[in-house]
């Protein structure tokens, strides 16, 4: 861990040549909801100076929102003569994932943390940082008089009263995730361990925003009376009026910091570094941490809050932008719960020998064991399928509907209820393979169940080929298909193959119509896995 009175060795030098800034609005430029900046020689009148200056440097300067007002005033007070700013303000995950995606790099960008500026994050590009840090706010850990403290963030993360701006659009959120591993070695827990405190606290995330909670994060959204903890910055927090039982509790190990780099695209114009050293140089200065300390920010070396927002004196070490990476899409993953209606085959051929038992026993057995996994708050459906399993002229039965396995009814709980069929399932096989009009039907149902919040999906299980004569053939199936898909409510068709016997071929193409995909488990025994890869393959 890093204490922050230490200072940044990377702070950029003094400028030598004074400078007077004549702030003018140019007319019909507006960028990011900021103007453009003129910005010329401190000798002579504002027209002699702009006699004198010939051409002007023209600069983009993007910033994250915490840093923007200071940043402005660093440009208005100190920029170098000749020079022409045009300021924008915009998230540093917006900004790198366009970078990493082929956009243009900021002449100059001051995101609000390091390690968005590594290769994990920009790919190819390489922008040259010129100040490490210019100013920097801890993530906290708040809540009212109800809340309490606890030892560590992985505690207080796993506990699931912890509410966390989305992680995949916020930088707080981002390092709240990861801050489990960055206390790690400081609090005794493995690497290995504090990776894998992402998944209760991703599922906590998931259930509640599937219920409509924490949509918008911020310090006071909880009455006094709530136990629960908010992230947030302590540049938020001294932010808040009216909330005297706010709280910094962010656990004594210390906390992660959005630290505010200066970095200068490769394919800057000549301009731009001077402008970024300027910058640098003001937020350093006497007249620039003032300007910090009053849009509760923390200048270089401050140890402590410059308004006692917080308590922390202590950094916990950002990790790597690979991992940061990593444990972000793994959130991804996680926090999004599923809807998934299971078509499971029950022809005959099912019944066919695997193993100790038949395909449909070891399927059973897969079930079984994955019903274990998913988090209460997942929605799960069962339906099995033949030639006219449902009835005459209908291939398929349902078990049970899409519900959530915590939903009760008649004494019973989903999950127990599909417990109980997935054990009847090697009793209910019989009959040739209705696949196409199966394959419909279930699309065209879950579809009507979709659910915002969630990962909405058919997972269509089958050993064989289409052999129902009487059902729509495949070419039709797949316009019906591209009809139904509705891209703001996107549902997959996702096809699991048992063995070489299944059409792969005929499940890849109904996957891909509805931005699914096909897997084949060789071995039916392989179905456990290839379920989870299907799932997890959003």
């Amino acid at each position: 861990m890093n204490k922050l009175d230490e200072r940044d060795g990377g702070r950029a030098t003094t400028l030598r040549t004074p400078v007077l800034v004549v702030l003018l609005l140019v007319t019909g430029v507006v960028v990011g909801g900021g103007a453009a900046y003129l910005l010329m020689s401190r000798s002579g009148t504002a027209a002699a100076d702009a006699d004198s200056c010939g051409a002007y440097d023209t600069v983009q300067l993007t910033v994250g929102p915490e840093l923007y007002g200071a940043a402005l005033q660093a440009v208005d007070r100190a920029a170098p003569p000749c020079t022409r700013v045009e300021p924008d303000m915009r998230s540093g995950i917006e900004v790198s994932l366009g970078i990493a995606t082929g956009g243009d790099t900021p002449d100059i960008w001051i995101p609000e943390a390091r390690y968005l500026t590594t290769k994990a994050y920009l790919g190819d590009a390489r922008p040259r940082i010129v100040a490490r840090s210019v100013a920097h706010t801890p993530v906290l850990l708040a809540g009212g008089s109800a809340a309490r403290r606890f030892a560590s963030w992985g505690d207080a993360e796993r506990s699931g009263l912890v509410s966390v701006p989305d992680p995949e659009t916020t930088v707080a959120g981002t390092l709240a995730v990861v801050a489990p591993q960055a206390e790690a070695r400081a609090v005794g827990r493995t690497a290995a361990d504090a990776r894998e405190l992402v998944v209760p606290f991703a599922q906590s995330y998931g259930a509640r925003r599937s219920d409509g909670d924490d949509a918008e994060v911020a310090p006071a959204m909880f009455p006094r009376s709530s136990p629960r903890l908010v992230v947030t910055t302590e540049q938020e927090l001294a932010a808040v009026q009216g909330r005297s039982d706010l709280r910094d509790l962010t656990p004594a190990v210390g906390a992660p910091v959005l630290d505010f780099p200066i970095a200068v695209s490769e394919n800057a114009p000549p301009g731009a570094r001077a402008v970024a050293r300027s910058v640098a140089d003001f937020l350093a200065s006497p007249d620039g941490r003032a300007e910090l300390h009053s849009q509760g920010l923390r200048a270089t070396g401050d140890r402590t809050a410059p308004d006692g927002a917080s308590e922390v004196t202590t950094v916990l070490p950002t990790p790597p932008g690979a991992a940061i990476a990593s444990t972000v899409q793994s959130w991804r993953t996680l926090a999004v719960p599923s809807s998934i209606l299971a078509v499971v085959d029950a022809s005959g051929s099912m019944d066919f020998g695997a193993g100790q038992g038949t395909r449909m026993d070891l399927l059973a057995d897969a079930a079984g064991i994955g019903l274990s996994f998913l988090p209460d708050h997942a929605r799960v459906g069962l339906w099995i399928f033949s030639i006219d399993k449902g009835g005459p002229g209908r291939d398929w039965r349902e078990l049970e509907p899409l519900r959530r396995l915590d939903d009760l009814r008649f004494g019973r709980t989903q999950r127990y209820a599909l417990r109980q069929r997935v054990a009847e399932l090697p009793s209910l096989t019989g009959g040739g393979t209705g696949l196409y009009d199966t394959a419909l039907a279930a699309y065209e149902e879950a579809v009507r169940s979709y659910r915002p919040n969630y990962s909405n999906a058919v997972v269509l299980l089958t050993d064989g080929q289409n052999e129902d004569p009487g059902s729509i053939g495949l070419e039709p199936l797949l316009d019906r298909l591209r009809a139904l898909r509705d891209p703001d409510r996107p549902v997959r068709l996702v096809g699991i193959a048992i063995s070489g016997d299944a059409d792969l071929a005929a499940l890849k193409q109904m996957a891909h119509v509805t931005g699914g995909e096909a897997y084949l488990a060789a071995q039916p025994q392989d179905v456990l896995e290839v379920f989870a890869q299907a799932v997890l393959s959003r």
